[in-house]
């Protein structure tokens, strides 16, 4: 327990920053809009590539890593899709929010849970597994911000094309996964200039959150929270258990890769909401909220993996 509250203090604490600033009128309101285009066109980018370059997977289960990971994305993409299709009265920007709060995870979250549980061996392979995960994120994001906010109907494939290609997340995603593949290091200085510059994407995303919250916005956005919630801790997870052990996975690497899916949305999500035009304010809440909920969700994943 005292792990997991180590862990997410900090997340909520950076969101409580942010809302403070905010109502206290500490920094003029056209600082957020500025901090969220600096975080989504370089700082979230700079961590992407960090994250993925140099990391070594030829000594790791890393194919049943990738299928059990890619195949828990795709069914909680596929959960979030059809019930929208079953409940078309949600509209377009709503549903964004639903799908990113039910697809996403919180890198930095799982990644600390998976050190801090299963030392230096649970961090590799947590970071094997975000690593293959982040990009189809990415992708499966964007493509649905093209997708429901196309008012002229129909899928516009020239758009949703641009959308992809042009997303800095993608690309920061792309050029990780390249100089991996090529097996090429970064140089130390520039490895260090992304380090610093992908830390620093978290706290300002995370107080960007916190500045956008409105309170009355729980009651409002109730359905996505509440689906998008239930999709999050307790089908991600069971699908990925699933998936893990159908493939073959045992010991920490099953545990790491249930914890992969256990863990709340992403802040960056708030960030791509607000870029693309999504519901930015349901989307706020559902980060909150999940943060909040996964102090309780995640000890009883837990104890349940120690069974």
């Amino acid at each position: 327990m005292t792990t997991i509250t180590d862990t997410l203090t900090p997340v909520l604490a950076m969101i409580l920053a942010g809302f403070v600033i905010q109502r206290t009128n500490f920094l003029h309101p056209s600082f957020w809009p500025s901090a969220e285009k600096l975080t989504y066109f370089l700082l979230m980018p700079a961590a992407l590539i960090h994250s993925l370059v140099g990391k070594k997977i030829s000594d790791l289960p890393w194919f049943k890593i990738l299928l059990t990971v890619e195949g828990a994305v795709v069914a909680s993409a596929l959960l979030v899709t059809l019930w929208w299709l079953a409940n078309r009265h949600m509209g377009g920007p709503a549903f964004t929010s639903l799908f990113q709060g039910g697809v996403r995870f919180n890198t930095f979250v799982a990644l600390a849970l998976a050190e801090n549980m299963f030392g230096s061996d649970g961090l590799m392979l947590a970071a094997l597994g975000a690593g293959f995960m982040i990009v189809m994120v990415n992708v499966l994001s964007v493509s649905v911000f093209s997708l429901a906010l196309n008012h002229r109907g129909g899928i516009d494939l020239k758009r949703l094309f641009s959308d992809l290609i042009r997303n800095p997340l993608i690309l920061g995603c792309v050029v990780g996964v390249g100089l991996n593949a090529l097996g090429i290091k970064l140089p130390k200085s520039i490895d260090g200039i992304l380090l610093l510059s992908g830390k620093a994407a978290f706290p300002v995303g995370l107080m960007a959150v916190g500045a956008a919250y409105r309170s009355g916005l729980l009651m409002v956005h109730w359905q996505p929270l509440v689906v998008s919630s239930t999709i999050q801790f307790i089908f991600k997870p069971l699908i990925a258990w699933w998936l893990a052990a159908y493939l073959g996975l045992s010991g920490v690497a099953i545990s790491v890769a249930v914890l992969l899916f256990s863990v709340p949305t992403a802040p960056s999500a708030y960030i791509l909401s607000r870029q693309m035009g999504g519901d930015h304010d349901s989307m706020s809440a559902i980060i909150t909220v999940q943060t909040c909920l996964s102090f309780a969700t995640l000890p009883i994943t837990i104890w349940l993996l120690r069974c």
